[in-house]
């Protein structure tokens, strides 16, 4: 069985890739796009892919894939449109080379946040999960994560827990009842995203990948400062919503354009962990 994994260089793409490979036999050819897949197994073949072009995916011409697990996206942006640009069209461009070469299994990392309203990021992401919907899959499998954190990420919930162990100074959000985390370990996420990949062979399904707990932006706060003594700061969010869209016309940059919406935004499903997983900072 030979599989494609884009965007292999994120930790939690090579967490899975790792998981896959301790499960299985297959052959996984490992897509990055500008740094490194730091993955070593005789079975992992990398190759560089770039989804903004035709000619990006040179790389995968003539090659058949049993199956595809597509991680890669664009995640923060100052320009809305390569949201858009990648996560939208360039999905649709990769389903057009893989498909062509005979595969009919494709799983998709989408996010809590695909619903209307949400902002690029999340909207982009709703716009290929309906346009992979309208194609003849065998097997179509949508994957929707909550905020994953423990890989050391450089985004989200570990860029907070990194600010408080250095710091000890963490975000206090309040003043908006839509601001909901459902946090969910790496180590939960994902060896249950790569048992879902192994075990899914046939339709269409979505599994909501979350914490199994919800925390408000106050209650996160709190488990924070309890875990690394940090102290809290009162984010009050129309104030906070404000001020950053001032500054950002100052040319001032506090936080990508759609990220104000996306952790306001209706979320695709709350909390639904069971109680084996890790719970946040307990």
């Amino acid at each position: 069985m030979r599989i494609l994994v884009t965007g292999a260089s994120s930790p939690l793409a090579a967490r899975v890739v790792n998981d896959l490979l301790r499960t299985t036999d297959a052959e996984i050819w490992c897509a990055r796009h500008k740094r490194q897949v730091n993955i070593s197994d005789p079975r992992v073949r990398i190759v560089e892919l770039d989804l903004e072009s035709d000619v990006g995916l040179a790389s995968l011409d003539h090659v058949h894939f049993d199956l595809v697990v597509h991680f890669a996206g664009v995640t923060h942006s100052d320009n809305e449109d390569r949201y858009w640009k990648i996560n939208l069209e360039g999905t649709m461009r990769l389903t057009k080379v893989v498909r062509a070469n005979g595969c009919r299994r494709f799983v998709f990392i989408s996010t809590r946040c695909a619903t209307p309203g949400s902002g690029a990021y999340g909207e982009s992401k709703l716009g290929a999960e309906k346009h992979l919907q309208q194609l003849d899959w065998a097997s179509l499998l949508v994957i929707r994560p909550a905020e994953v954190y423990g890989a050391d990420g450089t985004e989200g919930l570990d860029r907070m827990l990194r600010l408080a162990r250095r710091w000890h100074l963490v975000p206090a959000f309040w003043g908006n009842s839509g601001i909901r985390f459902a946090p969910i370990h790496v180590d939960d996420f994902s060896p249950s995203v790569a048992s879902a990949i192994k075990d899914h062979e046939k339709g269409f399904h979505v599994i909501e990948t979350s914490g199994p707990e919800e925390l408000s932006g106050i209650s996160l706060a709190r488990r924070i400062m309890r875990r690394y003594l940090a102290v809290p700061v009162p984010v009050w969010w129309p104030g906070f919503s404000l001020a950053v869209n001032s500054l950002r016309h100052l040319g001032i940059k506090l936080a990508s354009p759609d990220q104000l919406n996306r952790l306001v935004c209706k979320k695709t499903a709350r909390s639904g962990g069971n109680a084996d997983m890790v719970r946040f900072l307990k």
